[in-house]
């Protein structure tokens, strides 16, 4: 048994010994394969269209870039909180729609230069869209880092077109949520202030139906009494007649009726809104609304933390890389042509003997 183990250990180390002198033997099979790969891979590295890549990244505000939107004459009316606002910037850059929006707006320019970029006539559009749409990628904060940021980064054949289009874009993207807030902020305010004067018009309709009403009762009232000529109140004076809590109207005497009549008639001359409960508060509130105008320019919704800056190397092709890869890919190539060759070689010297020893016999 110790005989026979020692045999099989004895010939695996001959057979491992073998394939050595077989690569040496063949060692033109290696030497060629891995040339030959190393001249594949510089020709690609070399013949190959580089890409550059640069980036732009977004971090939030603080609450004092919002304060002219969440002033307090809109208070109740709208508000936007830092999180909220990165919240819809970072859909809105990521957002297919805004892409499309933006790369209709590159084609339109008609730039022949831009377009050989961006557009190849055998594709269709949506086809060239989703290659415009793929040079865009995106990154977030794990989950154990603190800060909010968002890095976005274009990826073009041409250095100084890629740093211009992502900067255009970054300028795209704020300027279309800009446009967002103030068309929300617009439309919540005219929608609140017609509410605010459909209510005043309400309590002005309801105060001059009362005041009809009671001029309509004055004037009667004047009526009966100039006809049993009643010039004062009858409960005045001397006069001890037991009246009710609320005695005719005709009884205040035609005196004190056409005084109140001449009081309500001259109000409008000063503005009756003053004497309708409730209006001055609603006419305050409603003249806060139309004053209440925001500081576009000081509002941020994002910081630019970095805006895209000239790459100065491309990151495609990785031309290192690619030259080690083939290296070692040729390395194994290589060893297995040798290996194969040498198999080979020995096949047919094998061959040759066996015929060598059939002619001798």
């Amino acid at each position: 048994m110790g005989m026979d183990s020692a045999y099989s250990v004895s010939s695996d180390e001959i057979d491992l010994f073998d394939l050595v002198d077989d690569i040496k033997e063949k060692r033109y099979w290696l030497v060629g394969t891995v040339l030959l790969s190393f001249c594949l891979a510089l020709v690609y590295a070399y013949a190959t269209t580089p890409v550059y890549q640069t980036e732009v990244v977004y971090k939030e505000v603080s609450d004092v870039d919002l304060l002219p939107l969440n002033q307090p004459r809109l208070q109740g009316i709208f508000s936007l909180s830092r999180e909220k606002a990165f919240k819809e910037v970072r859909a809105l850059a990521r957002s297919g729609n805004s892409k499309r929006a933006f790369y209709n707006q590159l084609l339109a320019e008609n730039n022949a230069e831009l377009s050989a970029l961006i557009y190849e006539e055998k594709l269709t559009e949506e086809q060239n869209f989703v290659l415009f749409s793929e040079r865009f990628t995106y990154a977030d904060p794990g989950a154990k880092e603190t800060d909010v940021w968002l890095r976005i980064q274009f990826e073009l054949s041409d250095p100084q077109w890629a740093t211009q289009l992502l900067n255009r874009y970054s300028d795209f993207i704020l300027q279309r949520y800009l446009d967002e807030v103030r068309n929300t902020l617009e439309l919540t305010r005219d929608a609140r202030l017609e509410a605010l004067e459909l209510e005043a018009d309400g309590l002005r309709t309801k105060y001059l139906a009362q005041k009809n009403q009671r001029m309509l009762m004055l004037e009667e009232a004047s009526s009966i009494s100039a006809s049993i000529k009643q010039k004062m109140p009858f409960y005045s004076g001397n006069n001890n007649a037991l009246l009710g809590s609320q005695p005719p109207l005709f009884m205040m005497g035609q005196t004190v009726i056409n005084s109140e009549l001449s009081q309500i008639r001259s109000r409008a001359e000063h503005g009756e809104d003053a004497y309708i409960s409730g209006l001055p508060e609603l006419n305050w509130k409603i003249q806060n609304l139309k004053r209440a105008e925001v500081s576009w320019d000081k509002v941020r919704f994002v910081q630019l933390d970095q805006s895209a800056v000239l790459p100065l190397k491309p990151v495609k092709p990785r031309k290192v890389m690619i030259v080690a890869l083939a290296g070692v890919a040729g390395g194994m190539a290589g060893v297995v042509f040798a290996l194969l060759a040498a198999a080979q070689a020995r096949r047919r010297n094998s061959e040759r003997g066996r015929r060598a020893a059939l002619q001798g016999c």
